[in-house]
């Protein structure tokens, strides 16, 4: 079932559910997802006390006061009563949509939420890579501190997404909608059949092309590049340039799939991208080690005790754990 592979679509089932203006089919359709998995159903019936907990706020006999402080520790809402006052006035559907956003932050590292028209998809700062299926079947995966969102109403006709911050792999699929393209600041890339790479860091952008190609254009100047396989564009917004050049980072995409390549490399350095791609704080003492190099041409794995181990055997070094974070140094 498609729907078991995005949540935000499964909470907005159970909102519907939830509110009565369910279709016939969705409700099957959730149905099914409830008593695929035991965890699912604990989902729901949170849901379920969520909503039990605001039908109390709205009884006339009910203990309003009491309410409020279930429906404040089910959400982790913070003390204010101000809120409280307002938010007496809203519909079901908005405290079950801060529950989704809840559950997600906490159990998954992103969290999904309408905001009129737009769908946005937000990653947490530490959140794994986070895998995320658009409505036309295209496969967009986020970085930890990641932020998109597309036109939910009109996407499959044209099939714009936005990468407001943060770093994203996307590989896109044929469809018979407009041609797949993504706004990254004041950069557009539109794709001509590819899987490319996306990063946005406050209006310096950069696009990696893996396969295919990508039409790459800032309209406030009308510069337009081409881009191919292997080939990298950038874009800075203070000199408003878009530049060309062969891609160098032959670990650009280690952020997804773990994969890496040191040949040569200085220890600091890998370190340096160990860090950021494990997000967990990693230094090498002694100036001797920082600047030994690191002739493993290759490394694929998941965790970074494994890769470390790999390292340290290589380049005869010690590790330890001080305080979270790895300490490479003489033996």
């Amino acid at each position: 079932m498609a729907h078991q592979n995005n949540e935000e679509l499964i909470y907005e089932l159970i909102i519907e559910d939830l509110e009565e203006t369910i279709a016939v089919q969705d409700k099957m359709i959730l149905q099914q997802w409830r008593t695929a998995d035991a965890a699912n159903e604990r989902t729901y019936l949170e849901f379920l006390n969520v909503q039990a907990s605001i039908d109390k706020l709205y009884g006339a006999n009910g203990n309003a006061d009491a309410s409020w402080e279930v429906l404040d520790k089910k959400l982790s809402i913070p003390e204010n009563p101000n809120f409280k006052i307002r938010a007496k006035k809203l519909n079901i559907g908005f405290y079950l949509r801060i529950a989704a956003v809840l559950l997600l932050v906490s159990s998954l590292g992103y969290y999904f939420m309408a905001q009129g028209k737009y769908a946005v998809i937000s990653t947490s700062e530490t959140a794994n890579v986070t895998r995320i299926v658009l409505p036309d079947e295209t496969i967009v995966n986020l970085n930890a501190g990641t932020k998109i969102r597309y036109n939910k109403e009109n996407f499959l006709s044209d099939r714009d997404l936005e990468v407001l911050n943060g770093e994203v792999f996307i590989q896109v699929v044929k469809h018979a909608g407009g041609q797949f393209k993504v706004i990254a600041g004041d950069v557009e890339a539109e794709d001509i059949g590819t899987s490319f790479n996306v990063e946005n860091q406050n209006g310096n952008v950069s696009v990696t092309v893996e396969e295919g190609k990508v039409a790459l254009k800032h309209e406030g100047t009308n510069q337009k590049l081409l881009l191919s396989a292997g080939k990298m564009g950038t874009f800075n917004p203070s000199t408003k340039r878009l530049v060309l050049t062969d891609n160098s980072d032959l670990n650009y995409k280690s952020w997804l799939d773990k994969r890496f390549n040191f040949d040569g490399m200085v220890l600091s350095k890998v370190a340096s991208q160990l860090e950021e791609v494990y997000q967990v704080p990693v230094v090498v003492r002694g100036n001797l080690l920082n600047n030994r190099k690191f002739t493993v041409a290759k490394l694929h794995y998941q965790t970074i005790d494994s890769a470390l181990a790999v390292i340290s055997a290589s380049l005869q070094c010690k590790i330890t754990r001080e305080k979270g974070t790895y300490v490479l140094s003489d033996n």
